[in-house]
């Protein structure tokens, strides 16, 4: 397995659990969900609604207020330097 399929399985596992709507797309919500869940993992706390309002701008790329698969890969990649 390459990492584009390790990442889009990551993807897809990430919207089995926060996709409540079945949809192709995170709402704010469901992404602010991952995203809590994620840096409580970490323990990491310094992590603002400000920072979080950044961060989702700058991924949802066509401005939807929703973030697609594709951008989360692109977040994915982004965030682990590749």
């Amino acid at each position: 397995m390459d990492l584009d399929q390790v990442i889009l399985k990551c993807v897809n596992d990430i919207w089995l659990e926060y996709c409540k709507t079945g949809s192709n797309s995170l709402s704010k919500e469901e992404t602010m969900n991952f995203i809590k869940n994620t840096l409580t993992d970490m323990e990491a706390k310094d992590f603002s609604e400000a920072d979080f309002e950044a961060c989702f701008k700058e991924f949802d790329k066509d401005g939807s207020g929703t973030l697609e698969k594709e951008e989360m890969v692109a977040f994915i990649k982004k965030v682990s330097g590749l």
